[in-house]
């Protein structure tokens, strides 16, 4: 902040956003496995312009770091690593940790320069290309003596906007809802990122899409950005919108607010072209992964189109069906897939309007008789 005050004192909200020349947001993901589906979450909902991949130097490279790093490149989102607790590792094992990240960032599928940062030049230079996906910096510090420290926040400071916003203030208003609250006196407010357009006070919204792929109208009552009220957010902002007469129960994570003349539709299937970056066995008709992209996060159901199985490393055309409700999806938006350790990455490439009850149906109606055979009585004659 270029003013305002520190120390003992706070600082407000108001005075952050108004003393302050850059505002930078940051995501904390969760690290451990449990928290996999959270971690995937965050990097496809929050539109996110870098990553910073966190290595302990005495621990090294876990296989959750792999599979962070992983999700960065199937993602296409540029990435840097921070090595932390460098005063307390011994010289051997910073050592090894660091010759096991440059052999990591050197891997065929991975494809990056290593840009250690040993000066301020190097700061400079790695933050104007870094946008570009092509390097990986790597900065050493540590929280203790405070070593490297200064070059990362410097680093931060100088990185440029990966996404040109400026375009998008032109098209048709759009956000995508990641959470919902209730407030006492206030009303019902949803929260998440504003991608297209501008929204203002007063203004009338679609919300949708609901449990039957309908929209309907609601208006803004107000507007909070960085917890500051304001008449107007633009796209790029992470906003908090109070909507007026709306229960928090009818808004879940996945719906939109969209334009009132934009005419959208919501759909339960649609194509894509997929990579499976990892899968014990095969992969073949009916399997069932949950599917992330943005905020939508549901299960679907796979038909393979132009081959029988996938395997890892595999690339296909497939079709997606939902099980439990059609979302609000748009061609050339990037997903992800899960299901255990299993992990794809895709592009929706088609969207499909209507249901296809025989698809669902006949899966279904099998594996009730799977599951009714199975938990049979066994009867014994005598």
């Amino acid at each position: 902040p270029k003013g305002g005050t520190c120390g003992k004192h706070p600082v407000s909200p108001h005075a952050l956003t108004g003393n302050s020349s850059k505002i930078i947001t940051l995501y904390d993901l969760a690290g451990h496995e449990k928290y996999l589906k959270t971690t995937v979450l965050g990097m496809t909902r929050s539109l996110p312009d870098y990553a910073c991949v966190v290595i302990s130097a005495n621990n090294g490279i876990q296989r959750m770091t792999k599979e962070h790093i992983g999700l960065c490149l199937a993602l296409k989102l540029p990435f840097f690593i921070v090595v932390t607790r460098i005063d307390s590792a011994p010289p051997n094992i910073r050592q090894e940790t660091n010759a096991n990240i440059l052999k990591l960032l050197r891997l065929p599928n991975v494809k990056k320069l290593p840009y250690p940062i040993r000066k301020e030049d190097d700061v400079l230079v790695s933050a104007k290309n870094l946008r570009s996906d092509r390097i990986c910096p790597i900065f050493e510090v540590s929280n203790v003596t405070g070593q490297g420290i200064t070059d990362l926040m410097h680093f931060i400071n100088i990185l440029p906007l990966r996404k040109n916003w400026n375009e998008l203030l032109t098209q048709p208003k759009e956000m995508v809802i990641d959470s919902t609250f209730f407030v006492a006196g206030v009303g019902t407010v949803v929260g998440g990122i504003v991608t297209q357009g501008v929204f203002r006070v007063n203004d009338a919204v679609l919300l949708g899409p609901n449990g039957l792929g309908g929209f309907r109208t609601t208006h803004i009552k107000s507007i909070h950005v960085k917890g500051v009220e304001t008449t107007e957010v633009e796209a790029g902002n992470d906003a908090a919108l109070c909507l007026k007469k709306e229960k928090r129960s009818n808004i879940r994570k996945g719906n939109v607010l969209l334009c009132p003349t934009s005419n959208p539709k919501s759909y339960w299937q649609f194509e894509g072209e997929i990579v499976i970056m990892y899968h014990s066995t095969t992969i073949s008709d009916n399997y069932e992964p949950v599917i992330h992209s943005n905020t939508v996060r549901q299960s679907a159901r796979i038909m393979l189109v132009d081959r029988e199985v996938l395997r890892t490393g595999d690339r296909a055309h497939v079709k997606f069906h939902f099980l439990y409700r059609p979302e609000f999806l748009k061609v050339g938006q990037r997903l992800v897939f899960r299901e255990g350790r299993t992990k794809g990455i895709g592009t929706v490439t088609k969207l499909v309007e209507g249901s296809d009850p025989a698809f669902l149906g006949s899966s279904r109606k099998t594996m009730k008789e799977f599951v009714r055979e199975a938990h049979a009585p066994v009867v014994t004659k005598k």
